[in-house]
């Protein structure tokens, strides 16, 4: 008893020991990783120090200003700035909401000006006048094409008409032929896969030949004998195909068959033993495949696919044990019915084969057997016929084309006279790229007097000098923006981060003459400003600088970093010296009692020698 004692204490000490081993390799696996987070927390703090953010200069002040660069900067007028944009990746402008407000509520760039209160009055009715005359012809030449517009749309009517009769039949046939393909695909796509299971019917034959080619010897000579009735083979073949590894015998194993019983396989080999044993484990190891099913036809004999158990079910009664083991079917508790794997056919044949043969006539047994290896694993069919549609794909009919309703003239707008004209100028850019145009004409100087629409202004001392614009139409269809999130209009992160990313890109409201250049500008009249893109690193207005508030996080995080590693690392330090003690501690009572377990079987020797 003492020595059974001894041995017990000798073991929990053993087992404490080589744990207090495991804890110490544990926690200094755990110091090294604090090692790497050091390091991690140092590599963000120096990458903060680099960090810079862009900032935009202002000189409206007098004096350049510095602040960071967001959409609502941009967006805001003030003098001696430059004029930028932003644009989304699909090209249109973002906008704030009272800009998209102001433009959608009104319908003219008069209007649209008079929202941030810079009309004054209008002014040149002499152009006005000679704009209304051609005005007049206009929509004189426009009521002569309205009604041959309005004869051609009767003959397109008739033209649609017979249109849509004929696209309704090409419908109906395109719908059958769909349908018929469909099926078509689907019955392939299962052609295909059956087709790529011959894999494992071609190992099989060529070890053991086929059912009409089995000679008898050598590796067949099992196959041979189970298609003549000799259960013995017939079992021999089957423990080769459940449970052979490629050398040895097989294995022996207890399974549930389909009818849920068990049988165990005997391991036997029979006849085959030692022939084509490599090509027997591959045929073995596939049959084991849970992918691989039964070809779903109970008789390779009767025309179509056969289901025992359907059969059954709809003759009224319950299918038999033999039927369910027998069937390629296995039959759910909803009332439908699934594939069995190959493997659990074999296993049910293996079932058949040693309890119900006597119930199993030998013809019946052959052609068990030639339905599981011509029918389960070869799964082979003929490829289906694609459908033809009368020998091609039908065309569809050609729509007519629907005659262009000629536009109708706008009466015209008489030229407008502003107020400061470095701001009219700002909000006449923005309308004109939000109307779908990339260019505006300049803001021009006029003379207006208060008495009198006539002289100059050195004969009224009370004269003041308006910029005179040329009214315009808003065109619906062509606007061409989009609002910006209130929430990123003065997020400085977001649009550095849009900006570097080209989420959105920058154009710059830069003056044009045509005079000067080859070309003229498109609704252009005289000078005015393009909108132009540009790389915003190449903006003269923005720069890059120190983040400082992103550097002070950094610091921050990183001293909290470094404190709560250090104040980890003490602890960890204290856990190994702790369990240093105990482990000396173990060691020396693991010592002692070792001696006295050796002391005792020295004496017990002695006792009996």
């Amino acid at each position: 008893m003492g020595m059974s004692a001894s041995q017990a204490r000798l073991l929990s000490i053993t087992a404490r020991l080589t744990n207090n081993e495991f804890r110490a390799q544990t926690i200094t696996d755990r110091k090294l990783r604090l090692a790497d987070d050091s390091s991690y927390a140092s590599q963000e703090y120096m990458e903060a120090l680099n960090s810079q953010k862009l900032v935009f200069g202002d000189y409206s002040s007098g004096s350049i200003q510095y602040n960071p660069l967001t959409a609502g900067l941009l967006f805001t007028y003030a003098p001696l700035k430059n004029q930028y944009a932003l644009r989304d990746a699909s090209g249109k402008a973002l906008v704030t909401a009272l800009d998209a407000k102001n433009f959608e509520e009104t319908n003219s760039l008069s209007e649209f000006l008079d929202r941030y209160g810079l009309v004054d009055t209008y002014v040149d009715y002499e152009e006005y006048n000679r704009q209304m005359e051609v005005y007049e012809k206009n929509l004189a030449e426009y009521a002569r094409s309205k009604n041959n517009y309005d004869q051609d749309m009767l003959e397109y009517q008739k033209k649609l008409q017979q249109y849509n009769t004929e696209s309704a039949q090409y419908a109906a046939d395109k719908a059958k032929y769909d349908a018929d393909y469909e099926k078509y695909m689907e019955e392939y796509l299962e052609w295909v896969k059956n087709k790529q299971d011959t894999g494992l019917y071609d190992l099989f034959s060529g070890a053991v030949g086929t059912w009409d080619t089995a000679t008898g010897t050598g590796a067949s000579f099992c196959y041979y004998h189970a298609l003549r009735g000799d259960t013995g083979c017939y079992l021999h073949l089957l423990n080769y195909i459940l449970d052979y590894s490629g050398s040895g015998s097989p294995q022996q194993h207890t399974y549930t068959t389909s009818a849920n019983k068990e049988v165990t396989t005997n391991g036997s080999t029979g006849g085959m033993s030692g022939y084509a044993d490599d090509i027997m484990g591959q045929v073995s190891e596939a049959m084991n495949e849970p992918t691989r099913f039964c070809d779903g036809d109970d008789d390779l004999n009767v025309e179509g696919k056969q289901n025992l158990l359907e059969q059954a079910v709809n003759n009224g009664r319950e299918p038999s044990e033999l039927e369910i083991l027998r069937s390629d079917y296995i039959r759910n508790a909803d009332g439908s019915y699934s594939l069995k794997t190959l493997k659990q056919k074999a296993i049910d044949m293996y079932y058949i084969i040693q309890n119900l043969s006597s119930e199993v006539q030998a013809e019946d047994m052959k052609n068990m057997l030639i339905n599981f290896t011509d029918g389960d694993m070869r799964k082979l069919s003929d490829e289906p016929k694609k459908p033809e549609f009368n020998g091609k794909m039908p065309t569809p009919p050609t729509m007519p084309e629907k005659p262009k309703e000629p536009d109708k003239p706008q009466p015209p707008k008489p030229s407008f006279a502003v107020k400061d004209k470095e701001k009219c100028q700002w909000y006449t850019n923005l309308w004109n790229m939000m109307n779908g145009s990339d260019s505006a004409n300049v803001v021009q100087d006029v003379i207006e007097f208060e008495n009198n629409n006539s002289g100059s202004s050195s004969q009224n001392e009370d004269s003041e000098t308006l910029y005179r614009l040329h009214d315009l139409v808003k065109n619906a269809s062509k606007a061409n923006y989009k609002v910006l999130e209130d929430n990123l209009i003065y997020n400085d992160e977001w649009l550095e981060f849009a900006l570097e990313h080209g989420i959105v890109t920058m154009s710059q409201a830069q003056y044009y003459n045509p005079a000067d250049d080859s070309e003229k500008a498109l609704e252009m009249t005289a000078q005015g400003f393009i909108w132009n893109s540009i790389i915003y690193t190449n903006a003269s207005d923005i720069v890059s600088q120190d983040d400082d508030v992103a550097i002070a996080r950094a610091e921050a995080k990183y001293k909290k970093t470094m404190n709560e590693i250090e104040a980890q690392d003490n602890k960890y330090d204290r856990d190994l010296k702790k369990l240093d003690t105990e482990h000396n501690a173990l060691q020396t009572e693991y010592d002692s009692i070792k001696e006295v377990i050796n002391k005792n079987v020295e004496r017990s020797f002695k006792a009996f020698s």
